[in-house]
């Protein structure tokens, strides 16, 4: 396969792309979220800390710098990227608007038939996350003295 990405798709969501794509064309937006060919896409499967405002704390800043910096380091250096589309964990009829996902499509992105999310977690950068069928877990806190929200 070489250095590339392979975007497959999900009955239901468009194909982004059926052609190996380099690792610089993919946009590392935040540890869990990336772009390609100019769609943005929230990987699945694990939460990384927010950047910014939506941070709850300097902790989950600082966390969120080093966990954006990894995935660009892990895309940037991997020989074997796989993307593949999924369905988002919404209520029905509710994907790709902003009420689902804040309008972004879900993806699952591995490397060496890795999920980044279980390299990320192991790193303690990311926790887990197992969704249901039309919804997510609540976000457990980076936060030192924070209840999960």
């Amino acid at each position: 396969m070489g250095r590339g990405v392979w975007l497959l798709a999900v009955i239901g969501i468009p194909m982004v792309h059926s052609d190996p794509i380099a690792p610089d064309d993919t946009y590392v937006i935040d540890g869990d979220t990336i772009a390609v060919q100019g769609k943005t896409i929230r990987l699945v499967d694990f939460e990384a800390p927010e950047l910014c405002r939506r941070a709850h704390c300097g902790l989950e800043r600082m966390l969120a710098t080093r966990t954006t910096s990894r995935l660009r380091q892990i895309i940037r250096t991997s020989d074997n990227l796989d993307f593949q589309l999924v369905d988002c964990t919404c209520r029905p009829e509710t994907e790709g608007t902003r009420w689902c996902n804040y309008g972004q499509a879900c993806g699952h992105l591995t490397v060496d038939s890795r999920s980044v999310g279980d390299i990320l977690a192991a790193e303690n950068l990311a926790h887990p996350l197992i969704c249901g069928p039309f919804s997510s877990p609540k976000r457990k806190s980076w936060c030192p003295f924070e209840p999960a929200q």
